[in-house]
């Protein structure tokens, strides 16, 4: 039946194919809302395209982002594969499916001259914070971030023998567990050895597994807890945009991109597995020119 199908589909994302935690939630919140619409469990040889697609004309309906409508579908075009490969279904329903396009979107990120401001909150941890963890943690996360490209969720798994500092180097597990090894800027090695050296007066662990960013002996702090982190951070400088980690790895592939990197560098920083990914900084740094334009040239 199609429900024992997708139990065992979502276990295998988890066990076999190494999903990240946030990919499988989403799969189990995508699949059981398909399930609940279809109200009675049938087999799988029943499952239609129309059934899927009225599925989606409801979420539609709901005025769901097109990313939410183009997540589900492929989900449900991954389920269809899963289903050919482990029973006998012989074709899949959804490849059918048209993943609807997303609107050209710029980015968010900080100008060059904008991004030194959080870099000055090493003059507000001696004063106005005073030295407490919560502002020497988030200081450390904006050096990998902007330094180095990381996803918060990297920063959040990050151990310490994940780090060279002699090299330079850290090596970090991105989207599908794919490893990537990205150079370390000198002052995120400082602000590094620097939280280190707090952790350890503070009698916290830091043991090559110990994870960098640990709230006690084992535990390391949750996304969540980091991506607030940095949040307050770039409010507490006055930046009125997006107040996200994101915006920061954004920021540090635009400025390489202005400074003269090429795309492939860049992407491979990044770890995109797919260079469109990460095309959209050109088009980051092509407005940028082309508002400059507008400003410097008399005929703007």
């Amino acid at each position: 039946m199609l429900s024992l199908e997708i139990d065992r589909y979502l276990e295998s994302l988890e066990t076999q194919r190494k999903f990240s935690p946030h990919t499988v939630r989403a799969y189990t919140r995508i699949l059981h809302n398909f399930k609940d619409f279809l109200a009675n469990d049938i087999a799988v040889e029943e499952l239609k395209v129309d059934m899927m697609r009225d599925w989606l004309f409801n979420i539609r309906e709901d005025k769901k982002a097109i990313a939410t409508q183009s997540q589900a579908i492929a989900c449900l075009k991954s389920f269809g594969k899963y289903l050919i490969r482990s029973t006998d279904l012989k074709h899949n329903p959804a490849t059918a499916l048209k993943t609807p396009k997303k609107p050209k979107r710029l980015v968010s990120f900080l100008s060059q001259k904008e991004i030194s401001e959080p870099f000055k909150i090493e003059d507000l941890f001696k004063t106005e914070f005073g030295e407490n963890e919560d502002t020497l943690r988030a200081r450390t996360v904006l050096e990998l971030l902007y330094g180095a490209g990381l996803r918060i969720s990297e920063c959040a798994s990050l151990t310490w023998e994940n780090l060279n500092f002699a090299e330079e180097l850290v090596r970090v597990w991105g989207k599908g567990s794919k490893e990537r090894i990205v150079p370390l800027t000198k002052e995120s090695i400082r602000w590094l050895r620097k939280y280190r050296d707090f952790q350890s007066r503070n009698a916290i662990p830091c043991s090559p597994r110990n994870f960098v960013f640990s709230k006690n002996n084992e535990k390391p702090y949750n996304v969540r807890k980091l991506y607030s982190d940095i949040h307050n951070l770039l409010r507490s400088v006055g930046w009125e945009g997006k107040a996200s980690p994101h915006v920061l790895r954004h920021t540090f592939a635009t400025h390489l991109l202005e400074n003269g990197a090429n795309i492939v560098t860049v992407q491979k920083l990044l770890g995109h597995s797919n260079p469109n990914t990460t095309q959209i900084y050109t088009h980051v740094s092509a407005e940028k020119l082309k508002e400059s334009l507008k400003q410097a040239h008399p005929r703007g």
